[in-house]
């Protein structure tokens, strides 16, 4: 376990460079491929999850294959087939019987990365000054921190008085780590999504949860308490966003089916004859690559079906897990983490960070126990 933590910030190249917890999670898919007849038996349990998601790559081709540089997007495409580890995990470890302690394992080993962080902060090697971890960016690692975070708050919540404090420590840590990306819309994901989550678990402490997560979130979108950036540097960070968000519909409207594909959208600019997208726009353009909406990208590179595929997997995903709330925690804390990644989706690109995508998708993969739930009844 410590070792696959660690993978996550490491990297090897081939001559392409690829992360050593996406090579692990290519071998978590390959691995029940080694028992063909009862990996496709145990298969047919997630046939919605499939369907949905050949739909989706077979969507994708056609976006890439239409989009202005095919090989690009086609290669940058890649992530997409880290989805198919959620079957694939689940069928590794349907049996292991200690799932809880790899939540736990995660969580604690997670400490690590936010003592990395103050280290860089007060040396001043930090990037702008925020924690990142071991990644490369703030704003993926605050994505990231979302998982463990929640975690701690389920134990906390579900523990004895003896444990509490422990939880109530590893919770605190964790925190002060995200507040220390100053990422604010992630602070709006976890008060959001942690309502699912105390609703299910302990409905008395959510009125007193609520007055405390808002007054919580008030301070740090206005007041930013530990100076980590100025205020120009915040409204700069808003500014830039809505005014992508402003650009957008008129890239949209030219490829609203199938999309652009996933682009070198600078080198693309170049080739655009004047005349065809508004000058101002086309400014905008390659800029779209770090699109902090990670709704609007999806449509951007994949269009409108790519886009409704993409998120039926998600929607299946969570209808599943909502499903399993009824018997399982571990469902009701993937299946929180879940939702706060989609709603952190409308403030960041994390849809194509592989950094938080594995764990959350390993996770996912160790709850789904009732696979006999199907969505829209694929």
């Amino acid at each position: 376990m410590i070792f696959d933590f660690f993978a996550y910030f490491s990297s090897v190249s081939f001559p392409f460079s690829v992360s050593l917890s996406s090579v692990l999670f290519v071998i978590f898919i390959i691995i029940p491929l080694l028992k063909p007849k009862d990996f496709f038996r145990y298969a047919k349990k997630f046939k919605s999850i499939y369907i949905i998601l050949f739909l989706f790559y077979l969507s994708y081709l056609i976006s890439s294959l239409l989009s202005p540089d095919t090989l690009s997007s086609l290669k940058r495409g890649r992530e997409f087939l880290f989805y198919l580890g959620v079957p694939a995990v689940s069928f590794i470890f349907k049996d292991f019987k200690k799932k809880r302690n790899l939540f736990k394992a995660f969580s604690f080993i997670t400490i690590i990365s936010v003592l990395y962080s103050v280290f860089r902060i007060l040396n001043g090697t930090a990037t702008d000054g925020r924690a990142h971890g071991f990644f490369l960016h703030p704003l993926t690692y605050a994505g990231f921190l979302t998982i463990p975070i929640i975690f701690s708050l389920g134990f906390f919540l579900i523990s004895n008085k003896k444990e509490k404090l422990l939880y109530l420590a590893l919770f605190l840590i964790l925190l002060t780590g995200l507040v220390l990306t100053d990422s604010r819309g992630v602070f709006i994901a976890i008060f959001v999504s942690a309502f699912y989550l105390i609703f299910k678990i302990n409905k008395r402490i959510l009125i007193p949860y609520i007055l405390t997560g808002f007054v919580i979130i008030v301070i740090i979108m206005t007041k930013n308490p530990l100076g980590i950036r100025s205020k120009g540097e915040r409204r700069t960070s808003t500014h830039k966003r809505i005014e992508l968000i402003k650009a957008f519909p008129d890239f949209f409207l030219k490829r609203p089916f199938f999309g652009y594909g996933r682009i070198h959208t600078k080198e693309w600019v170049k080739k655009q004859k004047e005349g065809e997208y508004k000058k101002e726009n086309l400014e905008l353009l390659y800029k779209m690559v770090h699109f902090h909406v990670s709704y609007l990208q999806i449509l951007f590179f994949t269009g409108i079906f790519g886009f409704v595929l993409l998120y039926l997997f998600y929607g299946n995903l969570l209808f599943m897990l909502h499903r399993n709330s009824k018997k399982s925690f571990l469902s009701i804390l993937t299946f929180t983490s879940l939702l706060a990644f989609l709603i952190h989706g409308f403030f960041e690109i994390n849809i194509f960070a592989d950094e938080i995508l594995l764990p959350l998708f390993f996770f996912t993969g160790l709850s789904l126990e009732d696979e006999d739930n199907s969505f829209l009844g694929l």
